[in-house]
């Protein structure tokens, strides 16, 4: 429960991973989600070797959008009875940290690629691993096989065992303002937090297929299918520096208008005018 509501409050609702309808949607003037307004179905099956993974990760799905379920059906329920749908937007994660180093030259960056982050098998549902654990070890696999067939490509992996590591959190900037290509896996849900890091320090973001939403439209990051592509497309990208350039720019543009904090405030402020007329926004997300 909100302690307001009314025409005149706007709601920023941050950190849901399962795309719910938040109860109050209807009772207040605008709300900026990020998330999306919704989750659809989605497993990334990758090659047919690694299918093995797809009935946990499908219970996992199924799962996800049974908790959904609730707010979906009370949402539905309100829209026919306020007679109109609520007024949203979706806004992006953002990085969990604003890089404040200038974006250097990729030419003169000390990594080709680098991952920092956590590895623990987070929750107590232990006997089946999470989506983004799976993902995050078949980066890894598909980092370390670069680094052992190119020992030229520079690859720097550091593993830790918290989110909140302080080592991570001293080091992180300065790996990513020193990165060509930024790899980004899939955190609890198809979104990453690092994907915008990525962009914001000049990186070339990879990333696995990305949901429809207007922010992302337009988005540079290179997207693959499974991890298991990586090396492939890293050999390219490194092959080319003028592709490496223009997309590097075209990253920091995509940053800029899209996603930065300017951005994302015209956005609201978008939306905010655009509550006047009934039905501006509809689901569209993934």
């Amino acid at each position: 429960m909100l302690p307001y509501t009314g025409d005149d409050v706007i709601v920023f609702c941050l950190g849901d991973e399962l795309g719910r309808k938040p109860n109050y949607s209807h009772d207040v003037n605008l709300v900026a989600k990020t998330g999306g307004w919704t989750r659809r179905p989605f497993v990334a099956l990758g090659p047919i070797r690694s299918w093995g993974h797809v009935p946990a990760a499908a219970l996992q799905e199924l799962r996800a959008q049974l908790l959904r379920l609730p707010s979906a059906v009370a949402s539905m329920v309100r829209t026919i009875r306020h007679r109109r749908r609520p007024h949203f937007i979706e806004i992006p994660l953002a990085p969990w940290s604003f890089p404040t180093g200038r974006a250097a030259p990729l030419d003169a960056r000390r990594y080709d690629l680098s991952f920092a982050g956590n590895m623990i098998n987070e929750g107590r549902r232990r006997w089946v691993l999470p989506q983004k654990t799976r993902s995050r070890r078949k980066l890894i696999a598909a980092l370390e096989e670069i680094a052992r067939e190119r020992p030229d490509v520079r690859v720097e992996i550091r593993l830790f065992d918290s989110f909140h590591d302080a080592k991570l959190v001293e080091g992180y900037e300065e790996l990513m303002l020193q990165t060509r290509l930024a790899p980004c896996p899939r955190g609890g849900f198809r979104e990453t937090y690092r994907l915008f890091e990525a962009a914001a320090s000049g990186c070339v973001p990879i990333t696995e297929p990305l949901p429809q939403r207007r922010y992302y439209e337009g988005c540079p990051a290179v997207q693959l299918g499974s991890w298991s592509l990586l090396p492939a497309a890293a050999f390219r990208l490194l092959a080319d520096p003028e592709q490496l350039r223009n997309r590097q720019q075209a990253a920091l543009e995509w940053w800029s208008k899209r996603c930065s904090p300017k951005a994302t405030a015209m956005l609201v402020a978008e939306g905010i005018g655009e509550t006047g007329r009934a039905g501006a926004y509809h689901d569209r997300g993934q």
